[in-house]
């Protein structure tokens, strides 16, 4: 056996994987409720406890891999010039490293807006604008707003490579800590985001230390690696099961819909190269790997979100379509209600599972539907013709669905349906056709982790613990 440990510190529960690299197998799992609160390694100790009793024998010897979002994630204002252009690569380079977006700011920085980035209190503030000889007014303009402004976060400073040194100068001698890094938008079809994300993930480990005791985690364990964010770990999942390894047969084009009490995430590994013939790419290439964050469509605390944005009768209907019985629109505002006051119910009856499985249903299908490309028929000189913006996931051979409404709810498959392509909305360039697994152990993360330094296992891991939805 090659033993490794992976440990995931969220801000709701610790959880720690204990992995058999040779033989590609999950020797144990366990989840414990997180300590951030008081010292994390209350927690992690009580995972390892498990752990050790599922192997009979310490674990302090074994190399450990480790990420988290213990500290609730690192919160980034974004600031941009044109917001369908470098402000939207500045949010992709953001989401992509495991940020969370607090703030998007395009154009000049108005005292109102530098005031409203202020009362936000950022973790880190991402500045960029300008393609490189394009405009230098408007970030110059911004880092004299920042300049003059009470944020104490790190600015990375990643616009305009013309004014890149004077935009780090006017923040540093306000006292700022600037970091300069490569234009993110250098050309109008160009995004660079590697620097960007190795910088983030720099300031993210400086950042989780907040969580009381994350940073004594070596005492605790042989840690091996820096600590990354745990979107960056899932992301890197689903990069691997997508493109799999030199002995491995890799997945295709994949999508994880991963539904949280507070936010929907979507993850796609694809190019998105357009499926329909002729069509012609307009906007900011895409990314192969692209996540997207959305807080408006939390299962708990945004219950009642969903429903405006979807409406009550939709909802109602799909949940009646699973139970048979007659729910009405008052018992989903009633349901919506209450479990928004207790984020950590569970469905009690039928009924209320039912209604667990539509609203999930429902937030998936808008944030896949945010997170897609779209087609449209547009009439030239030359007659009419198809542009797609953003990426075309029709292709999408396989969906994982993670989060509780899916591991541990009656309807999985019927709720990850919400990323499918639905004839009302024949423009949005959703999944066709894709099977659907869910990740019922949680364990992702570690399939993640373990991606760089052991891959064909990790690989295989992964595929043996996504099991069918029911």
């Amino acid at each position: 056996m090659e033993l490794s440990v992976a440990i995931d510190f969220g801000s709701t529960f610790t959880k720690g994987a204990l992995l058999d690299l040779a033989g590609a197998e999950l020797v144990g799992a366990a989840y414990e409720p997180s300590t951030v609160g008081t010292d994390v390694r209350v927690g992690l100790r009580a995972v390892l406890r498990r752990l050790e009793a599922a192997a009979k024998r310490s674990l302090k010897d074994l190399p450990t891999y480790v990420c988290s979002s213990a500290a609730g994630g690192l919160r980034i204002a974004v600031i941009g010039l044109v917001p369908t252009l470098s402000l939207e690569a500045a949010q992709r380079a953001a989401l992509g490293a495991g940020a969370k977006i607090i703030g998007a700011y395009g154009h000049k920085l108005p005292t109102s807006t530098v005031r409203a980035i202020e009362a936000s209190r950022p973790d880190l503030v991402l500045l960029a604008g300008g393609i490189d000889g394009g405009d230098e007014d408007t970030i110059l303009h911004n880092a004299r707003a920042l300049a003059k402004s009470s944020i104490t976060a790190p600015i990375i400073v990643a616009g305009n490579n013309a004014v890149s040194d004077d935009c780090c100068a006017l923040l540093s001698s306000a006292g700022k800590s600037a970091l300069q890094a490569p234009n993110i938008l250098p050309e109008i079809d160009r995004i660079e985001i590697e620097q960007v994300h190795a910088t983030i993930r720099e300031l993210f480990v400086r950042h989780i230390t907040r969580a009381k005791g994350i940073e004594s985690t070596a005492e605790e364990v042989r840690l091996v690696s820096e600590i990354i964010p745990t979107p960056s770990a899932v992301l890197r999942a689903c990069e691997l099961l997508s493109k799999g390894t030199p002995d491995r047969k890799g997945w295709g084009d994949l999508v994880i819909a991963d539904i949280g009490g507070a936010t929907t995430d979507i993850h796609s590994a694809s190019t998105g190269s357009p499926t329909k013939p002729g069509a012609l790419l307009r906007g900011l290439p895409e990314l192969f790997l692209k996540r997207t964050v959305e807080g408006d469509l939390g299962m708990r605390a945004n219950a009642a979100t969903i429903i405006e944005r979807v409406g009550a009768g939709p909802i109602v209907g799909l949940a009646n379509s699973l139970t048979g019985k007659t729910l009405v629109e008052q018992d989903l505002r009633d349901y919506a209600e209450h479990i928004a006051a207790n984020t950590d119910f569970v469905p009690a009856n039928d009924a209320q599972v039912a209604l667990d499985a539509a609203l999930a249903r429902s937030a998936i299908k808008l944030a896949m539907e945010r997170h897609a490309g779209r087609i449209r028929e547009v009439f030239t000189t030359a007659g009419p013709a198809l542009v797609q913006y953003g990426k075309d996931l029709s292709n999408v051979m396989t969906v994982i669905g993670v989060g509780g409404v899916l591991a541990h709810g009656r309807h999985g498959h019927f709720a990850l349906e919400g990323v499918v392509r639905t004839p009302s909305a024949e423009e949005m360039l959703c999944p066709l056709r894709p099977r659907f697994l869910i990740d019922r152990s949680y364990l992702l993360y570690a399939v993640g982790l373990l991606a760089d330094v052991a891959p064909t296992a990790a690989f295989d891991i992964g595929a043996k613990l996504m099991v069918a939805a029911n």
